[in-house]
C-alpha cells in the first residue's frame, strides 16, 4: 500500500465494513500472525498503532482500524490496552503467482519489457536507474515520440514500492501497453506522446515482489529485503515508503528494524530509494523555495503517481500533518479529477493516518512537484485480487492516469478548466485551403460545474507551441453552462498537406483552459500529380522510332487539365500537349522519338530531354520526367584485298 495498504471507509459502520467484505487474505499459517480489528480513541492513537502496526484498513467514523499483527504486536496491544479481536471477515489466503496466472514474475515483467523496447522502437527506451539491495535492475521505460523535440513536460508514473501489492505492476505494464498500441491510430494517445514524455518505473521493489512469487511463507511480504536487526526469516527490511528523505524520521514510522512500517537507519538508506530520487531529480526542475510553507509557482510543470494497494484512494500531500500544503487548492483540484475518472475517494494523506518518509511527500516537498498515490481496490481485493477482478480494477486507472499525463505540462493550471470530449471533425480528408467542420462538447461537470466561457481550435500546430487558435462556437448560440455544444468551421489556408492533429480545448468562467482533446485529419492537395518514372532509358538503331511509355496520375481530389511539355530537341519528338484526367485517374503517356538516319557514333551524342507535366489548375504543381534515347551505331565492313606475289 502506499505505506499503508488501507481503505478510509468514511462515513460507513464498522459492522457493514466487515460483515460484508469478502477478502482473500489471512495470516501465514503456523507463524502465530494475525489479522486484527483494534478500537482507537484519538488521532494521536491512530498514529501511534500506524507507525508500529501493518495497516491494511481505517474507518474513522467508527475508530477502527484492520491491522496484520505479530505474536509480540498483539502484547503489545494488550498491555497498551487497545481493545483488539480477530477480523472474522478474512478468508483464507490462496497462493499468489502460483495461483494467479493474470500476475507476471519479475523476470517475466523485465522480459515484456525488452520485448517492447525492440518493438516499438524509437517510440521506448528502455534503462535501469539503478539496483535493488539484491542487485535486480530498476528498470524505467521512456515512453515520447523522439522525431519531435522541444523541452518535454514530465509524466512519472512509479509501482510496487511494496512488494505484495502486485496489481499496481499490471496497472503500470497495461498503461505503458495502452499507449504503445494506441500511438498513431488513438489521437489523443498521438498527441500526448509527441509533446510529452512519459516514465513507468514498474517495480520500485523487484526484491519484495520476488518475496511474494512463491506464495508461503512470505505472501504478504511489504518491504526490501536489506535485513537490520535480528528479525529472523520474515520480518527483516525496510518499508522503502518511510525511507525518502523528506521529512523522513517522524511519525507514522517506526524505528523497530522488525515493524513492517520500519523506516530504515537514515534517510535514503536503501539503494532502491537513492536510485529513484537520483533519477526524479534529473528529470524534474526544482520549483518550490525552502521551507514547508513555500508553494511552487501555478505554473509548475511535471505529474508523479506512485500505485498502490489497497483502498479505492486518490491521495495527496501532506502526510505528516493535517495543514494542507501550500498548493493544497491545486494537489486537491488535480487530485480529485482523477478520482473522477477511477471512481475512487479522494483526500489529503495524512486524513488516512500520519505517515513521514512517503514518496510522493518527498516528490511534492523536495520540487514542488504535483504527486500522488493511488490505492487500487477494496478491502474485498485485498492484496491479491482474484484474476476476475482484473479488468475491473485496472481499466478505470487507466482513464485517471492517462488524464494526468495530459495535464502534465502545467497540471496546477490546467486541472482547473473544462474537458473536451467527443471532439469529431465531419470529414478526416480536406482539400488544402477548405475548411474543416469541427464540433464538441466542453464539459465542467468534473471541476464543479463552472459556466463555459469560449472554446477554440488549432491545426497542426498545439497552444504552446504556438499554434494559432481559431473559435468554436456554443451550438445553441451562447455560452452560459458547463456543458456547451461547440462547432465551427476551421481555416486550413497555410497548413501543409498531410496528416495533421486537430486540438481543441474549452474555457471556463474563470478563466482556465482545460486540456487539449485532439482528432486526426488528412490535408490534400487541391492539385497533385504523380510522373513515373523519374527517368527512362531507351535505345534504337538510326532511323527507328523509340517510345518512351510514363504513367500520369491525378492524386488530386479535383478534376485537371495536365499541360505536356519537353525541352527542345534536335531528333523528332511526338508527344500529347494535353490531357484531362478525373480525380484520381490515372493514363499512359507516350514520347516518341525518331533516331536519324545519319546518326553514327562519331558525330551525335544521346538525346535527352526534359518532359515536364503542369496542373492547370494550379500552375505550381508540376512532375518532371528525364527521357534519354541513345542509338546502336552500325559498323560498315569493307573487303580486304590480297595482292599475291608479284609475278
Amino acid at each position: 500500500m502506499r505505506s499503508r495498504g488501507c481503505r478510509a471507509w468514511l462515513g460507513i459502520i464498522i459492522a457493514l465494513l466487515w460483515a460484508t467484505s469478502v477478502s482473500l487474505l489471512a495470516a501465514r499459517p503456523g507463524d502465530g500472525n494475525r489479522v486484527v480489528q483494534i478500537r482507537f480513541d484519538s488521532q494521536e492513537q491512530l498514529a501511534e498503532l500506524a507507525g508500529r502496526l501493518d495497516v491494511w484498513e481505517v474507518d474513522h467514523a467508527a475508530q477502527a482500524l484492520v491491522a496484520y499483527v505479530s505474536p509480540s504486536d498483539a502484547a503489545w496491544l494488550a498491555n497498551e490496552d487497545f481493545p483488539h479481536s480477530d477480523a472474522a471477515h478474512l478468508n483464507t489466503h490462496p497462493n499468489t503467482i502460483p495461483g494467479f496466472p493474470c500476475y507476471r514474475t519479475v523476470a517475466e515483467l523485465d522480459a515484456q519489457l525488452h520485448q517492447w523496447a525492440i518493438e516499438y522502437a524509437p517510440l521506448t527506451s528502455l534503462f535501469t536507474i539503478g539496483d535493488s539491495y539484491e542487485g535486480r535492475p530498476l528498470w524505467v521505460m521512456r515512453l515520447t515520440n523522439p522525431e519531435i523535440g522541444g523541452d518535454k513536460p514530465v509524466f512519472f508514473l512509479i509501482a510496487n514500492i511494496h512488494g505484495r501489492e502486485l496489481i499496481t505492476n499490471e496497472t503500470a505494464m497495461q498503461f505503458i501497453e495502452s499507449l504503445l498500441k494506441h500511438y498513431g491510430t488513438d489521437p489523443n494517445v498521438t498527441w500526448v506522446l509527441d509533446h510529452h514524455a512519459v516514465y513507468v518505473l514498474v517495480t520500485a521493489n523487484p526484491d519484495g515482489h520476488v518475496k511474494n512469487e512463491p506464495g508461503q511463507p512470505w505472501a504478504w511480504w511489504r518491504k526490501n529485503t536489506q535485513p537490520y536487526g535480528n528479525c529472523g526469516d520474515t520480518g527483516y527490511g525496510v518499508d522503502l515508503n518511510r525511507n525518502s528523505s523528506f521529512n523522513w524520521g517522524g511519525i507514522g514510522a517506526s524505528t523497530n528494524p522488525c515493524h513492517e512500517t520500519y523506516r530504515g537507519p537514515s534517510a535514503a538508506s536503501e539503494p532502491e530509494t537513492q536510485a529513484i530520487q537520483d533519477f526524479i531529480l534529473t528529470r524534474f526542475p526544482d520549483q518550490r523555495g525552502p521551507g514547508d510553507d513555500a508553494p511552487a509557482p501555478d505554473d509548475a510543470t511535471g505529474v508523479f503517481i506512485t500505485l498502490h494497494s489497497y483502498g479505492n484512494l486518490v491521495l495527496w500531500p501532506w502526510g505528516n500533518t493535517y495543514t494542507s500544503a501550500p498548493n493544497g487548492a491545486q494537489l486537491r483540484m488535480l487530485g480529485t479529477k482523477m478520482a473522477y475518472y477511477n471512481g475512487y475517494t479522494p483526500g489529503q494523506s495524512s486524513t488516512l493516518y500520519p505517515t513521514t518518509g512517503a514518496t510522493d511527500d518527498w516528490v511534492y516537498g523536495e520540487l514542488g512537484v504535483a504527486a500522488y498515490t493511488f490505492e487500487i481496490g477494496s478491502s474485498a481485493d485485498g492484496f491479491y485480487p482474484s484474476c476476475s477482478r482484473y479488468d475491473a480494477l485496472i481499466e478505470p486507472n487507466l482513464d485517471a492516469i492517462f488524464y494526468a499525463a495530459t495535464v502534465a505540462r502545467t497540471p496546477y493550471i490546467t486541472s482547473f478548466g473544462p474537458d473536451t470530449v467527443n471532439l469529431e471533425v465531419a470529414s478526416d480528408t480536406v482539400l488544402m485551403g477548405e475548411q474543416i467542420q469541427v464540433q464538441a462538447v466542453i464539459s465542467d461537470t468534473a471541476n464543479g460545474n463552472r459556466p463555459i466561457a469560449a472554446a477554440e481550435v488549432y491545426v497542426g500546430t498545439p497552444p504552446w507551441d504556438g499554434g494559432t487558435p481559431q473559435p468554436l462556437l456554443p451550438v445553441d448560440g451562447t455560452f452560459d453552462t458547463a456543458v456547451e455544444a461547440v462547432w465551427g468551421n476551421i481555416s486550413t489556408l497555410g497548413v501543409t498537406p498531410g496528416r495533421h492533429l486537430v486540438y481543441a480545448r474549452g474555457r471556463d468562467v474563470d478563466g482556465y483552459w482545460g486540456p487539449v482533446s485532439a482528432a486526426f485529419v488528412d490535408i490534400v492537395p487541391r492539385y497533385a500529380l504523380s510522373l513515373e518514372p523519374a527517368r527512362h532509358t531507351l535505345s534504337g538503331f538510326p532511323g527507328e522510332q523509340v517510345t518512351h511509355t510514363l504513367g500520369l496520375s491525378n492524386l488530386a481530389d479535383l478534376t485537371d487539365t495536365i499541360t505536356i511539355t519537353h525541352s527542345p530537341t534536335q531528333w523528332p519528338t511526338a508527344a500529347p500537349s494535353t490531357v484531362t484526367l478525373m480525380a484520381g485517374e490515372s493514363i499512359s503517356v507516350t514520347v516518341t522519338v525518331t533516331i536519324p538516319r545519319e546518326a553514327t557514333l562519331l558525330i551525335l551524342s544521346p538525346n535527352i530531354i526534359t518532359l515536364t507535366v503542369t496542373s492547370a489548375g494550379d500552375p505550381s504543381v508540376a512532375r518532371q520526367s528525364v527521357l534519354e534515347t541513345r542509338y546502336f551505331s552500325q559498323t560498315v565492313f569493307l573487303p580486304l584485298i590480297v595482292r599475291g606475289p608479284k609475278d
